[in-house]
């Protein structure tokens, strides 16, 4: 599942940015030469880091304000820094630019190239540069204190999502380059699960988004700061609600519903077959889902679905027994899902019920009732018709009865119709049989399904007018008479 599909590979943004900055290395005077441009801006000699002339430091900020405006950024500069200059290309010529950093009172930090008083370079952010200078040890590092760590921003930004995270690494996956423009950030945090941020780019507008790492195991934005076992901690929670006996020892996001307001999980159980958990997009849970039943969500990776479907026949016997419907279920086929309701459309296969089992089974934890036909009134309805029950075994049934109710008319059954249920007698269901030789009857099927009642020939009901009549092409057309 590609939820990110115009995300770029972060060496190609890197590429691109280190292009269109034409962040060129100045050779003579070494591997950090847009930070020893400035007079004063030299290394401290133990630790190769950078002194921060106050000098520059306090000039920067009165250039500062007019170019970050230029560049359409918003951003109230909390400090900056004139780094150095740098020349590139552009139409042909070269042109120098100076290089600015800049720390942001909200937001990431970033380095912009100012061109002249009317034109800027295309700024990045610290954290960019901080991907860059990985495979490129030559390019420019943010040196501001409010910068550093280059990913000290977000610790903000995530608070609302992971309270109490306290960031511990952070890197950027890539970034969009039509839509909104964003760049994506993983975030990882000391001793819990970490997450996914994506983040307007300098002077976009995007909304902030966060996703946890789970939605996104697998894909080409898959968390490195956060184990599964951290994945899996806030979902216990989860999996505690929709069956406390589960002891959770795996867990992964299926996919989001139709409606786009909520999630599904798989859980597998070491001391169970495990589950899927319809939740909202907070986490609460909707619905479970038994592995059994779970074909249309694309089924469980972490349990047997030959041990699942045996455990729910166990269950399904027991729920339709006590509903009223006796049934040591041989077979079931899960149809479809009744979200509102929280119910499964289920066909059940099974000896105490010759003419089958389907209907609206009530999920674990759903309220609704449960809803039962037999099958011939759903094969030969508008419905969706059984698959485990066949209309020929329906047929069968019917034949057996047919004889019964009209012996020595040799009527084998060729067709039935369904009329509908009857407004006289509750629960029996109006039909018209069609024999192979013709003979064609109108009749009802009892609400035990055990004998047909009150059957009339075609023929007879022709002649008679009845509201009832025969409309299998050529039924009651027997040459003799009734």
């Amino acid at each position: 599942m590609n939820l990110f599909p115009k995300m770029t590979r972060v060496a190609e943004r890197a590429k691109t940015v280190a292009i269109a900055l034409s962040l060129a290395v100045i050779a003579s005077v070494g591997a950090n030469a847009a930070y020893a441009a400035p007079k004063k801006a030299e290394p401290v000699a133990a630790t190769g880091e950078f002194k921060i002339d106050p000098a520059v430091q306090a000039k920067s900020m009165t250039e500062i304000g007019p170019i970050i405006a230029l560049g359409k950024i918003n951003c109230e500069p909390v400090d900056a820094y004139l780094v150095g200059g740098t020349e590139f290309e552009k139409d042909g010529a070269k042109v120098k630019g100076q290089l600015y950093e800049v720390a942001c009172k909200t937001g990431p930090g970033f380095i912009i190239t100012s061109v002249s008083p009317t034109e800027v370079g295309q700024a990045f952010t610290c954290s960019l540069a901080a991907k860059l200078q990985e495979t490129r040890k030559e390019s420019i590092l943010c040196v501001l204190p409010e910068n550093k760590p280059h990913y000290k921003w977000l610790q903000t930004v995530v608070q609302p999502y992971i309270p109490g995270c306290e960031i511990n690494n952070a890197r950027v996956i890539g970034s969009t380059s039509s839509g909104a423009l964003i760049d994506r950030y993983e975030v990882g945090c000391t001793g819990r699960a970490g997450g996914i941020v994506d983040y307007a780019q300098l002077g976009q507008t995007a909304p902030t988004e966060f996703k946890s790492c789970i939605l996104l195991e697998g894909s080409n934005s898959a968390c490195q700061y956060t184990t599964k076992d951290q994945m899996m901690e806030p979902l216990k929670a989860v999996a505690k609600v929709a069956d406390a006996d589960c002891q959770v020892n795996n867990a992964r996001f299926v996919g989001v519903n139709t409606a786009g307001d909520g999630y599904y999980y798989e859980f597998g159980c070491a001391n169970k077959a495990g589950f899927i958990v319809a939740t909202k997009t907070d986490n609460t849970v909707d619905r479970i889902v038994p592995c059994a039943a779970a074909a249309g969500l694309g089924g469980c990776k972490f349990t047997d679905t030959g041990a699942a479907m045996a455990d729910a026949k166990g269950e399904y016997s027991t729920q339709l027994t006590k509903g009223g419907f006796p049934c040591t279920v041989e077979d079931y086929n899960v149809v479809g899902t009744q979200e509102q309701t929280k119910r499964d459309y289920i066909e059940f296969k099974c000896q105490q019920q010759p003419w089958g089992l389907i209907g609206f089974v009530p999920q674990p934890g759903s309220t609704s009732s449960l809803k039962l036909s037999d099958c011939f009134v759903e094969a030969t309805s508008v419905r969706k018709g059984c698959t485990l029950t066949t209309t020929e075994v329906l047929n069968a049934q019917i034949d057996k009865l047919i004889k019964v109710a009209q012996p020595g008319k040799d009527c084998d059954v060729g067709e039935v119709r369904y009329i509908g249920q009857s407004d006289s007698n509750e629960n029996a269901v109006l039909i018209e049989v069609a024999c192979k030789n013709k003979r064609g009857y109108i009749g009802a099927l009892s609400p035990d399904r055990k004998k047909l009642i009150d059957t009339v020939p075609c023929k007879i009901a022709k002649a008679h007018k009845d509201p009832l009549q025969c409309e299998i092409k050529d039924n009651g057309t027997y040459a003799s008479a009734d």
